[in-house]
């Protein structure tokens, strides 16, 4: 078999099994999360949300979109619950106190 016939042979197996994989992930809406921040963000998505007081008008929408994690600020395996300091577009500071079960926003801040 002749090295061109063999290149062939690769490149279509190869189209085929991304095919595959490409349909197997589109239908089960699959998001790879491999960066800490995706995952703490995924995270915090599937739980049931709490917010205190300072947390007036809020789209709870779009809430967790465009958020940067400060982990040097934030309390991780000190207790049962993490503590993560969330900035939103740099101006809006916030944490959230991430639980097993529910996720608590607290410490509302905007510097506007």
């Amino acid at each position: 078999m002749s090295f061109s016939k063999r290149i062939r042979y690769y490149i279509f197996g190869l189209l085929i099994g991304l095919a595959v994989v490409y349909f197997i992930t589109s239908k089960k809406n699959t998001e790879f999360n491999y960066l800490p921040i995706k995952r703490v963000i995924n995270d915090l998505k599937k739980k049931k949300w709490v917010f205190d007081e300072t947390f007036t008008n809020i789209n709870k929408d779009s809430f967790l979109f465009d958020i940067e994690i400060n982990f040097s600020e934030s309390l991780i395996n000190v207790d049962t619950c993490n503590t993560y300091q969330l900035y939103k577009r740099k101006k809006i500071k916030f944490q959230a106190r991430n639980c097993t079960k529910k996720v608590y926003f607290l410490n509302f801040s905007s510097s506007k």
